[in-house]
């Protein structure tokens, strides 16, 4: 199986998101993808399976556990199946956990057509506030995740977290966001603990929510994001009815052969 290491949502090598890309003929077993994705030890390894021109079966493991959706990651498979010429056109159809994705190329860069997953019902502040040690501005229920609006960008960007307290908390990661200074319409910081991923440097997937939050929040239906990251990471967001294009560039930095499982 050949395996190639990409950084997404960045022109550049070694910032945004790093994903292992897998290309395999048939998904080896779930301990196998578990065991390559633990020993590979990056936010997401993803397994792209061929299934007739430009449709491909795709699956996203953390370190600990298969997930139901990931955007860098899909957008590091793309970036592989564009670069090695194995399409017959610009568009790809993924089936995933979370239905059909589709994938276009333009001169813009790779755009992520995924479902815009609203916003829910109000969460305990106080809970949050003891994780995150510092004062929020609303807490949210996103679908599987948290969102937490804190006062400024600054505090985001500065703050830290205590990761055990966070594992307690009954989602699958803590999304910390504000309304940006200048350049950006919010800016946004991704803890997963609970998976095995501590902080995800960038994250499409939250970002599904984030659109929705924002896009209400500024009356907005085109946003430009940044998350903060030490490594950071651009998205560009558009709302389309119950979706959102999400649109990113990727790097290659690595590529080889796996030896295991034979």
């Amino acid at each position: 199986m050949k395996v190639w290491i990409v950084d997404a949502f960045t022109s550049e090598p070694f910032k945004g998101n790093p994903a292992a890309v897998i290309l395999v003929d048939e998904f080896p077993k779930d301990k196998i993808c578990q065991a390559l994705a633990a020993e590979l030890n990056l936010s997401e390894t993803t397994f792209v399976k061929p299934l007739e021109d430009n449709k491909y079966h795709i699956r996203w493991f953390t370190p600990l556990t298969e997930v139901e959706l990931c955007g860098h990651a899909t957008l590091a498979a793309s970036h592989i199946l564009y670069q090695e010429k194995l399409l017959q056109r610009l568009t790809i159809d993924y089936q995933s956990l979370s239905g059909l994705l589709r994938v276009t190329k333009s001169t813009n860069g790779i755009t992520l057509d995924f479902p815009l997953q609203k916003v829910g019902d109000a969460f305990d502040p106080i809970i949050i506030e003891a994780a995150l040690d510092t004062k929020v501005n609303n807490v949210l229920h996103a679908y599987d995740d948290i969102i937490v609006e804190l006062e400024d960008e600054d505090t985001v960007r500065n703050l830290d977290v205590n990761f055990n307290k966070l594992k307690d908390i009954d989602c699958r990661g803590v999304i910390i966001t504000a309304k940006a200074n200048k350049k950006y319409d919010f800016v946004s910081r991704f803890f997963a603990p609970k998976i095995g991923v501590y902080e995800d440097p960038v994250t499409g997937s939250s970002h599904c929510k984030l659109a929705h939050y924002w896009g209400e929040k500024l009356n907005k239906t085109e946003l430009f994001a940044y998350q903060a990251s030490h490594r950071g990471g651009e998205l560009n967001l558009k709302i389309e009815e119950d979706r959102v294009l999400i649109t990113g560039n990727a790097v290659t930095i690595m590529q080889g052969n796996l030896l295991f499982p034979k």
